[in-house]
């Protein structure tokens, strides 16, 4: 059997885990990378307008007063004040393409120019004195990102290589070594080492699936072992039937006798008289013993066989060899193999025939046992198959089965959280409620209160939902003056808090402003496939459009949020016709 591990085309898991990781981890780093390193240039960029902005407005009017002034000294102390301005390499004042004053390095690189006016207000009169021109080197940000660009590549390479190390290691020592030492025991797994159990010695309290497909082995391992040791037996059985068989034909005598047609008599030795249980005297002494032989013929072939007999005795075959089936003088049926041979003509007559018989008998009853026993075997193999696909069936339900009981453990699990959440929320919202300051808040409030206060002692219980609507549909003091047509079958047992179905009737039904203006109401609750689909129609006095009859657009989502994560279901809510509005929403049996 071939070993995984030399398969050219063999690419580990963790080798695989690692290459993803990495993979993923570089572009996600990358994309962060890209994205930092974008907003800390728009910073930097954006650092620098506002430094250009701040020497507009700090020195563009005391430039001009002391050029107004030439008083140089200033105008020197002022540009070198500019210098200090980050990114700022060389500074001067232009006027009519003359330098007046400048700072800086002349020749120092330059990555941007920027230039703005120099006026001087005297007497009501604007006085154009010249441009003060800055040149900005921006190699201090790049510099900056240049750094900032080598940690973030360093630290995010290091953490990455360090997260995947560590998952590697732990798919390696949870799911890739003990893989290992089942593809081992695979690879050398053989009809003759039967009695070598799958181990993957993982501590008891430690089982997983892993373990669950190891003990699948060794039970299927142990049924293999059952059925060779069931074949072995049977191959032994039918060994020494074959064995019992060939003793048999071995030791078995052949019957010899000549017939002799002109006489009609029998000339046989003792065997012959023995197989057809009588004597050699009575045999030879027997009057047309060739027609009580022919008579003895019996089974399915016996009037064809006799046919050619008389064909023979006629002369019209020379030999005839065939296995016959005959009852003997004591009327057993014996199975023989006999050989007619005529041995002397006369004109074409017979004149002797000779008779040579060999008992099977015994080799018949054998060759029958041998295919009882083959047929035995087959109906045990076949049942065998059926108990291991059965098992198989059962293997599998039994894991449909845990995964369906993890899927409701997490579900339970969740459903707790949220209870958790929703009682924090419960407990600001009644906070909030006491000290609020707003009454037109205070309805909103409490529809949130009622409904928190329903699911934090969400209890579930058996109801009938065609008695649980009915008895709110009584209690409804909106509906009274109303015609309420109610479509609901018999009964529909599920498993839900009843104080939430009323939370939706009412408002979703109570609450929807079209009740006021109904004259007639149809509600109807129906079971289509596995989903309980609930449909309210409003018969209206009146012609609506589309908008002008909306419900409250929190209540609104709030139902729709309950019945779409609590029962898996859909809220739909249309004009059908500028009389009639139809309400429906379904509910999933398999959350009820």
């Amino acid at each position: 059997m071939n070993n995984p591990a030399s398969n050219k085309n063999y690419v580990s898991i963790g080798r695989k885990l690692l290459s993803y990781l990495l993979a993923f981890s570089f572009v996600t780093t990358l994309a962060a990378f890209l994205y930092i390193l974008m907003s800390d240039y728009q910073r930097g960029m954006s650092s620098y307008d506002k430094n250009l902005h701040q020497i507009q407005t700090s020195y563009q009017q005391s430039i001009s007063y002391s050029l107004w002034n030439f008083d140089s000294r200033q105008i020197e102390s002022q540009l070198n004040g500019i210098l200090n301005f980050p990114g700022v390499v060389y500074v001067y004042i232009e006027n009519r393409g003359n330098v007046l004053h400048s700072a800086g390095d002349v020749y120092g690189q330059s990555d941007q120019r920027y230039s703005f006016a120099l006026d001087y207000q005297s007497a009501g009169q604007s006085y154009h004195l010249g441009n003060l021109h800055l040149n900005l080197d921006y190699t201090g940000l790049y510099n900056e990102l240049k750094h900032k660009t080598v940690n973030i590549l360093l630290t995010q390479f290091i953490k990455t290589f360090s997260v995947s190390i560590f998952v590697l290691f732990i798919v390696h020592q949870v799911i890739t070594r003990r893989l290992g030492r089942m593809a081992e025991w695979a690879s050398q797994f053989s009809l003759n080492k039967l009695d070598h159990p799958l181990v993957l010695n993982d501590p008891p309290h430690k089982r997983d699936e892993l373990n669950m497909v190891a003990d699948a082995i060794n039970r299927m391992r142990d049924t293999l072992q059952q059925d060779v040791d069931e074949r072995e037996r049977a191959r032994m059985q039918l060994e020494n039937t074959k064995e019992q068989l060939s003793m048999a034909i071995n030791n078995a005598a052949i019957g010899f006798c000549r017939y002799l047609p002109d006489n009609d008599s029998f000339e046989c030795n003792n065997h012959f008289a023995n197989q057809l249980a009588s004597t050699e005297l009575e045999l030879e002494s027997m009057k047309h013993p060739m027609d009580r032989l022919m008579d003895m013929i019996s089974g399915p072939h016996g009037v064809e066989q006799r046919e050619r007999i008389n064909k023979l005795l006629q002369g019209r075959i020379a030999r005839i060899h065939d296995e016959f089936c005959l009852y003997n003088f004591r009327q057993e049926e014996c199975y023989f193999d006999i050989t007619l041979q005529i041995t002397r003509y006369d004109e074409n007559r017979p004149q002797q025939i000779l008779i040579c018989v060999v008992d099977r008998t015994k080799e018949q009853i054998a060759r029958r046992h041998a295919q009882e026993l083959t047929i035995s075997l087959e109906n045990k193999v076949t049942q065998r198959t059926e108990e291991l696909y059965n098992e198989q069936l059962r293997t599998k339900a039994t894991v449909q089965k845990l995964e369906s009981e993890l899927e409701q453990m997490n579900a339970s699990e969740r459903q707790q959280q949220q209870k958790k959440i929703n009682h924090l929320l419960l407990n600001q919202l009644e906070h909030l409620a006491k000290h609020i300051h707003q009454p037109e808040m205070l309805p909103g409030i409490q529809v949130f209160l009622q409904y928190l206060r329903i699911t934090t002692q969400d209890i579930r219980t058996s109801i009938n939902l065609t008695h649980c609507i009915e008895g709110w549909l009584n209690q409804a003091q909106e509906l009274q003056s109303i015609e309420v047509n109610r479509l609901l079958p018999f009964s529909l047992i599920i498993e839900e808090n009843p104080d939430l179905i009323h939370f939706l009737f009412d408002y979703l039904l109570l609450k929807d402003p079209a009740l006021q203006y109904c004259r007639k109401l149809d509600l109807q609750l129906r079971l289509v496939d596995d989903m309980v689909l609930t449909s309210i129609d409003f018969h209206l006095n009146a012609p609506f459009e589309a908008g002008q009859i909306t419900p409250d657009s929190e209540f609104y989502a709030l139902c729709d949020h309950i019945i779409s994560l609590r029962f898996d279901g859909a809220l739909q809510r249309q004009l059908k016709t500028p009389t009639q509005l139809h309400l429906e929403f379904s509910l999933d049996m398999a959350r009820l």
